[in-house]
Order: structure tokens, then C-alpha cells, then sequence
């Protein structure tokens, strides 16, 4: 038996080491490394991986769509990217026929970053990263220059943790145990969220303020803060921009206010506002993904993380650590090689699709008919006969299956590439540890192949060496070539890249753009008495649809509330519909008292009992704040069908 580690670069906050047991090139088992910061953790997906490689669904050699409904045939790689670079070279005097998809499958820096570089070459049309975490990540740009906090050696010292619009327990495990660790010692945790859950359920308060009302309650803590006089006058007067005028805006949001919009009771505020104060300079905000998924998201997000510098920390939060390593994303994308590109909205870009703006669609590491809103937009756009679709991808997705051309890919285990996280500052380099399975070609290879066959004779294609090199920077690559893994060191937590240099209360740059320098934060849906809020999260065993086919299908269930199923008619088991202007989907209702009054919840990617993905009714609406998704603002009606 051979033992090889390699760090997983899924979509995911922990990016863990993994231990992987291979005897006759076969993966055999995989287990968690005990080295940091994985410490012999590792969640169901991590230890799967072995048994998705080797699923029955993966694409092992390339197939073209003989009729544009699903039947395929085996061809060779040859023909393969004949075809396909003979569809581009029509186009590329209209490039913005051709649109380039991608986003997290695997977030390798040679899988995903440097495979871009030829599609940035071109300036094709391609998508943003919008889906995601944008709209946080510009609001906490506007304060503080960069999205980076708390790296996971600092939470140690921590004495209070806020886990806000956040769910650990599900998608960053090892945050998780290391909010178990800072309780252990001493450490007060509190979740807020719109669910009872998991996480909270380890918590020592939990608060469940109405749904799109969370920069309420932040600006009332804000303001309690000041009038109680429980700041810190000397760190604002040295590293923060624009008190006064904050002091000033929050001073309507009193607790009584507070309280009506919000529904939680004053004492609470209060109670979470002097455990922060008194437990300073040691607390956290961990702010999650799904609370800047809605409308006024960005702003919500601004007014969370206005708390911190109030108390006197330093980027006394956590959200996504990405810009505070040393890495050159913009080199090794190849940003600087062509003219810019015209960038789509992840949100727009089923109604662009269906539209018929592009004749060429080029997609890896993407699932869009599974992940984007609109979704019915997005997959009877992709169906056109006059679009032509490629999708490099190592499973069978929803989307591959209405693909023209589908190429197979490495899983992780099977090429080269160097891992970074987004939580954590460790960087490894992942040598394969089994050969390729079938034809699978690597992401940056076929890219490469395609650059010569178009006769580009341009720095799109560097060596490997090379691309990480510049990336890096030559001392830290020659390190990680002779240790395989490394500690990046992060920036600093008193650096601040605003223009004034400072913590900025009052954004400087929002005032540039037009936007409002001050948190304008919504007060949450207004609901008619028949609407309801759709909220969607992860749950433990997926990666959106990824490891369906390991733990199976995801359960198509929807979560309601008992006062509202008694008030519909609706039992356990039920079957009911979802409807709105988007489309209709068909769930099995389950009685929950985790969710509050007019809230539905769904696990993320589930599919429908009518053969669809729930984003086939998300809200394509794009929030002003950082363009990104409203999905967590998606309303809609019910309609009881029959039980099952």
C-alpha cells in the first residue's frame, strides 16, 4: 500500500488534507491528514472521493450530441477539438457570440485560474463569479479595502464567536469544531440566522431575526455600542473614517425600532451587544454566504461588519481570506493577455441564452443547469439548435447531458496542479496520485491544445513552472517545490487598502459609484398573505450536485412551518408545488419548527419531483452592492397537490 497526501480543492471553505491509501493504482481508502489545519477532520465528501472517481458516471472519453436530444457517440479527441475549434474560428469575428462558463468546480490554480488565460486571450464573452459570494465581498472591499479577516491560527485566541447567516455544522467543518474548542474553553457563541440550525444547536444564544432584516439588527447594535459608550474612542480616532457621520446615520435605530423590525426582543440586543463589548478585543463575526444572497445583501453585510472596528479589532471577522494571501490571480488568469472581455451576469445569463446571444457556449467546472437562477431559461437557452455547447467536465452533470460535445476530465486525484483555500493560508502542490481514467485531459492541457490549433502563437501557454512561478513569486515557489506544502503569510490585519487608508464607516469609493456611503440596509420582504420566502443552504454530504452520485439524489423537501402547513392543510408527506413568474416546482412538504412563520427552506440543488433543480424558480435579480445573486429573496406561492 502507498500512502499519498493531497489537499482538496473543491468549492469549499476547509480545502482539507486528505491521506489517500493506493495499492495497484487504485485509491483503496481516503482518510483525513492530522497535520494542520485538517487535525484528522475530514466531512463526508473528502472521505468519499475515491468512490466518486470511480462513479459509473463519469465521462471517460469524448461523445458528440448526434441529434441535440441525448444520444451520443463515442469520438476521439482529434475530432473532438476539430470540431470545436472549427466553430470558433467562424465566430471569432464576432466574439461576442461566444461565451466562456466556469466557476468553483475545482479551484486549483492551474485547473481553474490558468485555464482562463485563453479566453481572456480572445476576449470572448464570459461570465462573472456573481453567483456566489460578491456582493459580501464588495460590501467589505467598500470598508475595508479587502475581504480578508480571521485566519484559523487567531481563532484560538477567541473568546466569542458570532456565526452570522452561517451553518459550519454543514459546509466548513473545521470551523465548526474549532467553534466546539473556543466553547470548551470558556468561549460564548452566538448563531443568527433565519433556521434553527445545526450549528445553533451548539450555540449559547441563538437569534432568528426576521428574514432580510439582519442590517437592522447590526446597525441597532451599533448604535447601542455608541450611546452606552462602549467603543473604542482611541482605535476609531487612529484607524477609522467617517465616525461621525456613522454615529450620526445609526442614531435612528433605536431599540424599540429595532425590536418592531426585526422581532427580536431588546434584551436580546442587548445581551449580544455587552457579551461583545465585554469579551473584546477577542471576538469574531463570522459572516456567512447566504445572508448577501438577497436583496440589500451588500448593505446587510457593510452594517455586520461595522461592528468590529467600533469595539476596537482589527478585520474582527471572517468571510473569505482569498485577498489577503500573496498570489498573482491576475497573472496566472492571463488577464493582461487580450482586450478586456464583455462580462455577463451569472444572473442574466439564462435570459441572454434563451434570448439567443451566443452561438458557441464553452463550459468546465460548472454545473449552470443546476446552479444558476432562472434555470428554465437557462437550459432551454443552452438546447437551442443554433447554440452550440461544449462541456468539459468529469461527470455526467445535468448540463453535460444537453451538451454537443462533452470531454472528459481528471478528478483531482489524477493531474497536477498547486491548492489554495479561502479560509486557511496553507498552499500544497498535488501531485496525481492515479493515472488518468479513460482519455481525461486536464482543463489547462485542452485549452492549450486549442491555442495551437487556432495557431496563437502568444504567451497564453506557458510551462506550468512558469505560470506558478510568476504567481507565487520565485522564493515561495522554490519552497513549496521543496516542501510540497507551505504557510503563505497572510497581510496584515492593520493594513487597510481604502483610499483614506482607514477602517471606512463612510465609504469613500460607495460615494464615487453612486451608491450610498452609508449602509442603507433593507428592513426584509413585505409578504402578501399568500406569498412565502424560499431560502435554500447546504447541507453536509453535497457540494451543490456533486456527490449525488455517492449519497444519491437530493432530496427534493421542503421545509415548512407547522402554524402555516396547519393553515394550509398541509401534513407531513405532502406533496405541494412552488409557484411563481419564474416556473413551478413539485416538493414533498416536511413539518418543521425550525423554520419561522412564512419561511420555506430546501436543501441547495435538490431536484424536483418533477425532474428539475429547484433554481428553476430562483429570482434572477441582481443586488446593486457587488451585482451578485438575490436567490435568498425568491418568493413564492404554494399550491397542495396530493400526498405521496
Amino acid at each position: 500500500m502507498i500512502y499519498r497526501e493531497l489537499l482538496c480543492p473543491r468549492d469549499c471553505y476547509d480545502t482539507c488534507r486528505l491521506v489517500f491509501s493506493i495499492e495497484d493504482n487504485i485509491v483503496k481508502d481516503i482518510k483525513p491528514s492530522i497535520s494542520f489545519p485538517t487535525n484528522g477532520i475530514a466531512c463526508p465528501k473528502g472521505i468519499a472521493d475515491h468512490k466518486r472517481a470511480y462513479s459509473s458516471e463519469r465521462i471517460l472519453y469524448p461523445f458528440i450530441n448526434i441529434d441535440k436530444n441525448g444520444n451520443f457517440r463515442r469520438i476521439e479527441w482529434e475530432e473532438a477539438l476539430d470540431i470545436i475549434v472549427g466553430r470558433l474560428k467562424e465566430l471569432l469575428s464576432s466574439k461576442h457570440s461566444i461565451l466562456f462558463m466556469d466557476h468553483a468546480g475545482n479551484r486549483g490554480l492551474i485547473t481553474r485560474h490558468a485555464s482562463r488565460r485563453l479566453w481572456n486571450y480572445l476576449g470572448v464573452s464570459r461570465i462573472d463569479d456573481s453567483i456566489c459570494d460578491v456582493n459580501g465581498a464588495k460590501a467589505l472591499r467598500l470598508l475595508y479595502g479587502s475581504t480578508y479577516g480571521i485566519f484559523p491560527r487567531e481563532m484560538d485566541s477567541l473568546r466569542m464567536v458570532v456565526v452570522w447567516g452561517f451553518n459550519p455544522f454543514a459546509s466548513a467543518i473545521h470551523i465548526f469544531h474549532k467553534l466546539l474548542d473556543i466553547k470548551k474553553k470558556g468561549g460564548f457563541i452566538v448563531t443568527i440566522d433565519v433556521r434553527y440550525s445545526e450549528t445553533a444547536e451548539y450555540s449559547d444564544l441563538f437569534i432568528m431575526p426576521r428574514p432580510g432584516s439582519d442590517g437592522v439588527l447590526a446597525l441597532g447594535i451599533a448604535r447601542y455600542l455608541i450611546e452606552n459608550n462602549m467603543i473604542d474612542h482611541s482605535f476609531i480616532n487612529r484607524y477609522v473614517y467617517g465616525f461621525e457621520e456613522f454615529s450620526h446615520y445609526v442614531s435612528k435605530y433605536t431599540l424599540d425600532y429595532v425590536e418592531r423590525i426585526t422581532s427580536v426582543p431588546k434584551y436580546v440586543i442587548t445581551e449580544l451587544a455587552e457579551e461583545m463589548y465585554r469579551r473584546r478585543p477577542d471576538v469574531a463575526i463570522f459572516i456567512g454566504y447566504g445572508v448577501q444572497r438577497r436583496i440589500g445583501g451588500g448593505d446587510i453585510v457593510r452594517a455586520i461588519a461595522s461592528i468590529p472596528p467600533l469595539l476596537g479589532i482589527h478585520r474582527g471577522f471572517f468571510y473569505s481570506n482569498t485577498d489577503g494571501l500573496p498570489i498573482d490571480f491576475d497573472y496566472i488568469e492571463g488577464k493582461y493577455l487580450g482586450v478586456p472581455s464583455r462580462v455577463i451576469s451569472n444572473q442574466k445569463v439564462g435570459e441572454k441564452l434563451y434570448e439567443g446571444e451566443f452561438r458557441f457556449v464553452y463550459i468546465h467546472l460548472s454545473n449552470p443547469v443546476a446552479t444558476l437562477p432562472n434555470a428554465l431559461k437557462v437550459l432551454e437557452g443552452l438546447k437551442r439548435r443554433d447554440v452550440f455547447v461544449v462541456v468539459h467536465d468529469t461527470h455526467w452533470s445535468d448540463t453535460a447531458r444537453i451538451a454537443d460535445i462533452v470531454l472528459p476530465a481528471p478528478t483531482y486525484l489524477e493531474k497536477l496542479d498547486v491548492v489554495y483555500s479561502y479560509w486557511h493560508n496553507i498552499v500544497c502542490i498535488n501531485h496525481p496520485v492515479i493515472e488518468p481514467l479513460g482519455e481525461s485531459l486536464g482543463e489547462y492541457h485542452v485549452m492549450c491544445e486549442i491555442s495551437k490549433k487556432l495557431g496563437i502563437e502568444s504567451d497564453v501557454c506557458p510551462s506550468i513552472d512558469i505560470l506558478l512561478e510568476k504567481a507565487l513569486g520565485f522564493e515561495t515557489y522554490k519552497e513549496l517545490m521543496d516542501n510540497g506544502c507551505i504557510e503563505l503569510r497572510p497581510r496584515p490585519r492593520d493594513e487597510y487598502r481604502t483610499p483614506t487608508g482607514r477602517v471606512e464607516l463612510y465609504s469613500t469609493i460607495a460615494e464615487k459609484e453612486g451608491l450610498n456611503p452609508l449602509p442603507a440596509v433593507p428592513i426584509g420582504e413585505i409578504l402578501r398573505d399568500d406569498e412565502f420566502l424560499l431560502i435554500s443552504s447546504a447541507i453536509r454530504e453535497y457540494l451543490h450536485t456533486q456527490f449525488e452520485d455517492v449519497y444519491g439524489e437530493i432530496r427534493p423537501i421542503v421545509h415548512i412551518n407547522p402554524e402555516d402547513a396547519r393553515m394550509l392543510g398541509i401534513d407531513n408527506g405532502d406533496r405541494i408545488e412552488l409557484y411563481n413568474s419564474y416556473g413551478k416546482a413539485v416538493l414533498i412538504a416536511k413539518i418543521s419548527s425550525k423554520v419561522p412563520r412564512r419561511i420555506l427552506w430546501i436543501p441547495r440543488g435538490a431536484k424536483t419531483l418533477d425532474g428539475f433543480r429547484i433554481n428553476i424558480i430562483v429570482r434572477d435579480d441582481i443586488e446593486p452592492i457587488g451585482r451578485g445573486s438575490v436567490i435568498n429573496s425568491t418568493i413564492v406561492k404554494i399550491r397542495k397537490v396530493h400526498k405521496v
